[in-house]
């Protein structure tokens, strides 16, 4: 069984990033929990469940018939074996025994002599899957130095700034990788493919299945511009849904609201823009009070401001939802101005959402759309509700 000994400050800081992965993890029936120095399952010992371990260092010599779940300030060694799944956390982590699940390590070097039954995921600066070394499953690496040299039983694929590869690959490899080198004899039933700036070197002790495929790396603006295009088209969709939602449940409180964009949009856009600077005036209210204050009394205005600022914010990212939904309408009544309340949300969605897309403009649009769409519900609430003519 686990070895105890007393607690120190760097356990402490082991043991609160343990919790974090702890929560992550799906509980289990029987489970362990060991926090000391050292946390050792000696060759003799079984432990039968899961392990969650924070410590300095972790050797596991014997089995654990569970997962594992572990932290270190130093490093995690598994001599003997895990039949479940192995989550590491630790600058260095040592695989010298087998893991009959997915091997999941954040860690500044990871080495792998024995075997892994399903998948390997890894963030790290080195990793070495020894030429005697097993994975069934796939390996996915991010990683800056990487050597590929044992078996692995699906695919390879991540990025790497160097990849020196050898031994099988059941699938194919696809990578991102600043410069691949085949140093041995290798064998890659599918494809071998990798995007980089420069070609492959020992490409010729390689024996490929399938075809070999040299990528040109995308500019990392293009990626970039890409992903924010269509965060922004996932944005604009999910606005939409909620405008027309919104127009459905409230049909003459949103007319009035659009109304009122149309008679008094500077008067709308002023009343907007203060609510919605309202969580920066606390800020800033509560700079000054901590300058003016005495020491004594920061603690308990940070106990009362806190609380009031994060209120605000969150209040302020709610209102986001809908507060556009007036300014859309009036953009799309404008624009056709037979539509009624629905087709004119819709309309003025899809025009305001292609002018946010835009590189030059886009940064303006919220600037005007929220406060003007905010101001137009606030002063909505000063009439009586009714359907405005869209004409």
């Amino acid at each position: 069984m686990p070895s105890r000994s007393s607690t120190t400050g760097r356990l402490l800081l082991g043991l609160a990033a343990g919790v974090i992965l702890v929560g992550a993890a799906a509980p289990a029936l029987a489970a362990e929990t060991a926090n000391s120095e050292f946390v050792i399952i000696r060759p003799d010992d079984l432990l039968e469940g899961d392990l969650y371990a924070g410590a300095i260092k972790v050797s596991i010599e014997g089995k654990i018939d569970g997962d594992l779940i572990a932290v270190a300030a130093d490093e995690v060694v598994i001599d003997g074996t895990v039949t479940g799944s192995v989550t590491a956390v630790a600058p260095t982590v040592t695989i010298n025994g087998s893991v009959g699940g997915a091997l999941r390590v954040i860690a500044r070097s990871l080495v792998v002599n024995g075997t892994v039954g399903r998948d390997v995921v890894v963030t790290a600066v080195d990793v070495r899957l020894a030429a005697g070394s097993s994975v069934d499953g796939d390996v996915l690496a991010w990683v800056l130095n990487m050597e590929a040299l044992g078996h692995i039983g699906r695919d390879l694929e991540g990025s790497q700034r160097t990849l020196a590869i050898a031994g099988s690959v059941e699938s194919d490899v696809d990578v991102s990788v600043g410069q691949l080198t085949v140093v041995d004899e290798l064998t890659v039933s599918g494809d071998l493919g990798y995007r980089s700036d420069s070609a492959a070197e020992g490409l010729e002790m390689a024996s490929v299945g399938g075809i070999v495929v040299h990528k040109t790396p995308l500019p990392p603006n293009i990626r970039v511009r890409a992903l924010a295009l269509f965060g922004r088209f996932l944005v604009v969709l999910l606005l939409t849904i909620a405008a027309l939602g919104t127009a459905w449940g409230w049909p003459s409180r949103t007319g009035a609201a659009i109304e009122k964009v149309k008679v008094s949009p500077l008067r709308a856009w002023f009343f907007g823009a203060v609510v919605m600077a309202s969580p920066l005036f606390l800020v800033a209210i509560g700079a000054l009070l901590f300058t003016l204050a005495p020491p004594s009394a920061s603690f308990p205005l940070l106990i009362i401001l806190g609380p009031l600022v994060l209120a605000a914010f969150g209040l302020v990212l709610a209102t986001s939802l809908v507060a556009g939904i007036p300014t859309v309408g009036r953009v799309g009544g404008v624009l056709f101005r037979k539509l009624e309340i629905y087709g004119a949300i819709l309309v003025g969605s899809a025009v305001v959402g292609i002018l946010w897309m835009l590189p030059v403009v886009g940064w303006l649009i919220p600037l005007i759309v929220l406060p003007l769409g905010l101001g137009g519900w606030y002063l909505s609430r000063q009439a009586e509700p009714e359907m405005p003519d869209q004409a």
